[in-house]
């Protein structure tokens, strides 16, 4: 008597026009900076559109960014009225917005 081998399923090839996303590999030091100024209460800068834009350490967001309904919201409490108005004087558009917030979330460890 033979014994029976096991086979794993075979994963399906993705089509021919499907596009397939690698994960990017995380940015070691940003992460290790956003973590130490957390754990030391550090403003934290981000650089846009050549303007310098200093945000709490995530720790000391308002708590009110929990409650933000979506992103555009949480930057806003994040930054603040004054920056967030000085942002918005550059009258930016959805993609620059995206970018900006990818900056955010890095600079903050998300």
């Amino acid at each position: 008597m033979t014994a029976a081998k096991k086979t794993a399923a075979k994963k399906p090839a993705a089509p021919a026009d499907e596009v397939v996303v690698e994960n990017e590999v995380p940015d070691a030091d940003a992460e290790l900076g956003a973590a130490e100024a957390e754990a030391k209460g550090d403003e934290v800068t981000v650089e846009h559109n050549g303007k310098v834009y200093v945000l709490p350490s995530p720790l000391d967001y308002p708590v009110d960014v929990v409650f933000a309904e979506n992103d555009f919201e949480a930057v806003r409490i994040v930054l603040g009225e004054a920056q967030w108005q000085e942002y918005r004087k550059s009258k930016p558009t959805i993609r620059d917005f995206q970018e900006f917030n990818t900056k955010i979330n890095e600079a903050s460890g998300n």
